[in-house]
This record gives C-alpha cells, structure tokens and sequence, in this order.
C-alpha cells in the first residue's frame, strides 16, 4: 500500500532591504523551533537570494503554515523581523510570500513550495508460529 507525504519546501530566501546596514544575522522557525541554519546560530544576510533547500513534513489536514524570521543580537534580545504565512493545501514548487511585518524596516521575500512523496505503507505480518 502507498501513501502520500507533503512537504513544505522552502526553496530560497530574498532579502531586497536589511533592517541593518551591513545586513541581518537572520534564523527562521516554525512552531517555536528554529529549522535554518543548522549548522550555526544565523546565516549573514545582506542584499541577495539565500538558497535554502530545507523540507518540512505537514499532516494532511494543515493548510496554512506560518514561519518566523528573526534577527539574532548578541547583547539585546533577538528581534522578530515578521513572518510568513503561507496557504499549504494545494501541491506546487512555485510559490513565493512577502514577508508581512508590524514596522516595515526591511523587505525579505521567500520562495517555496508544498511537494509530496509517495512511500510504502508496512502492513505487519500475519504469520503465525507453528
């Protein structure tokens, strides 16, 4: 038996105007957990496209998503830049979401997708010992 499994693909990240000059020290998260980078504490964000390749599973019934981009500080609490939400129910790769904001300082745009993947569904065994 297969199943299908969505993903929430976030392709690239597109900064147009940083909140700081010499560009943010930006990390993202989804449900309260930071999901990007993974490997440090923030990816350098001046003008330009980040790719960003990272995939996030979602159950079948969620249709919206909403991701959090921040500003990591050293010696201030880190600033919430805005947020992303983002209409999960329909399988496409070509998508992309301004980033909505309480204080426009910055302009940050994300492209990214819902793909699904099918797998084989393990139907135990009904064998029995003799």
């Amino acid at each position: 038996m297969t199943t299908k499994s969505r993903f929430l693909r976030l392709n690239s990240l597109v900064s147009y105007v940083p909140s700081e000059d010499d560009g943010d020290e930006i990390y993202i998260t989804y449900k309260g957990e930071k999901i990007a980078p993974t490997g440090s504490t923030y990816y350098k964000m001046p003008h330009g496209e980040l790719a960003l390749n990272i995939e996030i599973p979602l159950e079948q019934s969620e249709e919206w998503a909403e991701l959090e981009l921040w500003d990591h500080d050293v010696l201030s609490r880190n600033d919430l830049l805005g947020s992303f939400k983002l209409k999960v129910d329909e399988v496409d790769d070509g998508f992309s979401a301004e980033l909505i904001q309480k204080e426009p300082r910055s302009r940050y745009v994300l492209n990214w997708g819902v793909i699904e993947r099918s797998s084989a569904k393990k139907i135990p065994s009904s064998r029995t010992k003799g």
